[in-house]
């Protein structure tokens, strides 16, 4: 019942969001930076193709298109299937195309995959999704990987280690990746 209901609340969410004619005040905060990962220095050594898992840095990572740099993308802007409203365009790092194509059905620590909202545009970024595993399993509820959503590239509206209303929906995917796109 508690995965449905956060499956619901996820498309509802994202239906406002895409309806909305530019990215939507976002009210609701998930998770907090202190006690969510350990320094990413620790976590990955310091790969550049992993986003930065504070959620300060990550934001301005994102800001910086940073993810166009050695990110395989999706061929086009197109309508989301999820929850995520609108249009959006997906990227993947290395490692999680890497894992893709070896045919593997669980990540390594590290892949990271980076969706761009368009919400009702199909030519402005207006918000982020991103996921980071950052532990080797995933676990049942998520807590292996680092979500974070903004629905406006500035803020984090939601954030954190396996979010309930991320995770509930995700779950569904191979290893918690739901998109379609293989590199």
């Amino acid at each position: 019942m508690r995965r449905r209901l956060g499956a619901v609340a996820a498309f509802v969410l994202g239906l406002a969001a895409w309806m909305a004619p530019v990215a939507p005040e976002a009210t609701v905060r998930a998770g907090s930076d202190e006690g969510c990962v350990a320094s990413d220095a620790l976590l990955f050594g310091g790969d550049a193709n992993i986003p930065p898992t504070k959620r300060k840095a990550m934001l301005a990572w994102l800001q910086e298109k940073r993810y166009l740099e050695g990110y395989v993308a999706e061929p086009a802007v197109h309508p989301s299937s999820g929850p995520h409203g609108g249009n959006v365009r997906t990227f993947f790092n290395t490692i999680l195309a890497e894992d893709l194509r070896a045919g593997r059905t669980s990540f390594r620590k590290g892949a990271a995959m980076v969706k761009e909202l368009y919400f009702g545009s199909t030519d402005t970024v207006r918000g982020y999704a991103v996921m980071v595993k950052v532990k080797k399993k995933a676990g049942a509820s998520g807590q292996g990987w680092l979500f974070m959503e903004s629905f406006n590239g500035t803020q984090a509206d939601f954030y954190g280690r396996g979010i309930g209303l991320c995770a509930d929906c995700h779950s569904a995917g191979t290893d918690f990746l739901l998109s379609e796109f293989r590199p």
